[in-house]
């Protein structure tokens, strides 16, 4: 077996000495705390995620491996800086649970013979494998290295070889699965061909996920599953560096800008995402992206967001990694080279702010494809934030269910168009072959502005292109956002425009405008139109004790209409005028005035003030 795959023992043990320093002492103290609770709990074993899978949990075997390999890496790192023969025997114990499961594989993506278990099981055996080979018996090592054989590499080479699905997708399956046991091959390969064979499958499968990568770095699948895939990107591509000097992960286009994504996406810390699992992705894997980039603003952003939350006995490993991979290199600064205006063409997502690293108002716009994983019907959708609180909001997913990732998941709410801030026409929702992109875009220091280009997601005779303003005082904190929607309607139909919020709407409907309040935010809101409109409030179930509140904006249609909403600190101070005419269009409400000129692709913004 090659040693040494993330780390050797004597690395692990070398850790103290960095331990006087800021953040590592913080570090340690965490992955202390959080190796103490894993202590007082009970191993994770197959029968409690078969349990919970008879229960109706999704994903029940993928959890539990997860669970497994942080709870084993964190405990031996920490054994490792400082030796104690509980948190090494506890890693030990987890490991021979992990050995004597029946399957790596999850019941709920039977009958493929590798899955998103595989990869994680594979990952976690290897190394805990290698950090405790001087730690165990022979009969142990051979169990642990028979399980690998037999209950990853094998099964992961059979679905090779049957061409399963995932083998040849682009998305998160592809590198969590080819990373895990590719991994898991080349921890095996220096004695084993077929070992060896199945690193060099996976270091060719992984293509596929690097064809879609675009050099922007962005990720269609949401900040969550770019986390996890890159999370198994960077772990196999450490390993390939360390053991047989395959340098090509950290090469592979896009990988030097990609760590600047979810530090674009989580202003004040919250993740501003689209699609599935939109949480915010703070392993600490990543400072593998700062060590091979030099990404100071990443490296702030985990030094600042990563472990702000409470130790948990269920989480992946993180503290402890952060600790290994984290340069030694002081702490970090507030990063000043972040644009306040970013886009992501590739992906077809924005993300605007008044200044940074820590935004007082924030907007996060997608257009992009549709049909892309894990996304919903949400063309030209938006959030907005202001003073740190999500006040326009996405809905996330609903829990994972076999009837989600079935050919019902159109019919969930959070996945259809009218649960995003867009608009739908005659009722129709956005269809899934959709490809929307940004069509235009600028920033100054007093505005910043970005128009997304629906395509035919609302219809094939519909044209939508949603146009965002942000603009902002002379000591660069931002004071109004302003969305525009240009609608062009061939036949007469109904449009509904949605806006989901983070708080309580108070509304004045003989304004046509109120105030939304936060926990400890709120915005002034006012709406106009060049069409006769109506605007209500309404709220919708979510189960789980969740509620949605919303304000629905409805009108006809005919030929071409504009809605106009304006979000202001201090109140609007009039009605929201919009005017169209042959050369362009202008908009009015209080102190804020936009003026668009007329191009051959649309309006383009030509003037923006605010008193």
């Amino acid at each position: 077996m090659r040693r040494g795959i993330l780390a050797t023992r004597d690395e692990l043990s070398a850790l103290r000495e960095k331990l006087t320093k800021s953040p590592f002492s913080a570090l340690y103290a965490r992955l202390q705390k959080r190796c103490s609770l894993i202590l007082e709990s009970s191993p994770v074993t197959e029968r409690q995620w078969q349990a919970a899978w008879g229960q109706g949990q999704w994903g029940a075997a993928v959890r539990a491996a997860r669970i497994v390999q942080g709870r084993i890496w964190d405990l031996l790192i920490a054994h490792h800086i400082d030796a104690n023969r509980a948190y090494r025997d506890r890693a030990i114990e987890e490991l021979k649970e992990l050995v004597r499961w029946g399957t790596w594989t999850d019941p709920c993506y039977q009958p493929l013979p590798a899955d998103l278990c595989t990869g994680e099981a594979a990952l976690g055996a290897a190394v805990a494998l290698d950090w405790l080979w001087e730690d165990l018996g022979q009969a142990d090592r051979l169990r642990v290295l028979q399980a690998i054989r037999h209950k990853a590499l094998e099964p992961y080479r059979k679905a090779l070889r049957e061409k399963v699905w995932w083998t040849s997708c682009y998305h998160n399956w592809n590198a969590v699965v080819n990373g895990g046991c590719g991994l898991a091959g080349l921890a095996l390969g220096d004695d084993e061909p077929d070992a060896e064979e199945a690193y060099l499958a996976a270091r060719s499968q992984l293509q596929h996920f690097f064809d879609a990568f675009g050099r922007e770095g962005g990720w269609d699948e949401g900040l969550g599953y770019w986390a996890y895939a890159m999370r198994f990107l960077v772990l196999f591509g450490e390993a390939a560096g360390r053991l047989v000097d395959d340098q090509r992960v950290f090469h592979a286009r896009g990988m030097d800008a990609t760590g600047l994504f979810p530090v674009y996406f989580t202003p004040n810390g919250q993740p501003a995402s689209f699609g599935d699992n939109p949480g915010s992705p703070t392993y600490g894997a990543l400072y593998l992206l700062v060590r091979h980039f030099g990404l100071r603003e990443l490296r702030w952003w985990l030094d600042t967001y990563a472990f702000a939350h409470d130790v948990s006995t269920t989480a992946p490993a993180s503290a402890g990694l952060a600790l290994l991979f984290r340069p030694d290199d002081g702490e970090a600064v507030d990063p000043s080279g972040l644009s306040p205006l970013r886009l992501f063409h590739e992906i077809g997502w924005a993300a605007m702010a008044d200044a940074w690293p820590r935004p007082g108002m924030y907007v996060a716009a997608k257009t992009g494809d549709l049909a892309a994983n894990h996304s919903h019907r949400d063309m030209n959708a938006m959030q907005l934030q202001a003073d740190g609180e999500m006040l326009m909001i996405d809905l996330g997913s609903p829990p994972y269910s076999r009837k989600y990732f079935s050919e019902e998941r159109g019919a969930f709410y959070e996945v259809q168009a009218r649960g995003h801030n867009t608009i739908t026409v005659a009722e129709r929702d956005h269809r899934i072959d959709a490809q929307g992109r940004i069509i235009e875009a600028q920033s100054d220091g007093h505005f910043r502005w970005v128009a997304c280009d629906a395509g035919d997601a609302c219809g094939e005779n519909v044209r939508f292109i949603r146009h965002v303003v942000m603009l902002v005082d002379g000591a660069g904190r931002g004071q109004a956002v302003v969305v525009l929607d240009d609608v062009t309607n061939a036949v007469p139909e109904t449009v509904h425009q949605y806006w989901h919020v983070g708080g309580r709407i108070e509304m004045d409907a003989e304004r046509r405008a109120g105030t939304i309040r936060g926990q400890r935010a709120a915005l002034h809101f006012a709406l106009g139109a060049t069409v006769p409109s109506e605007v209500v409030t309404e709220s919708h179930e979510l189960g789980n004790g969740r509620s949605d509140f919303l304000l629905r904006v409805s009108a006809g249609v005919t030929d071409r209409a504009l809605f106009a909403t304006v979000f202001t600190r201090q109140g609007v101070g009039g009605d929201v005028r919009v005017r169209v005419f042959s050369s362009g269009a202008e908009l009015k409400a209080g102190g804020v005035h936009l003026h668009f000129k007329a191009r051959k692709n649309g309006l383009i913004l030509d003037q923006a003030a605010m008193a």
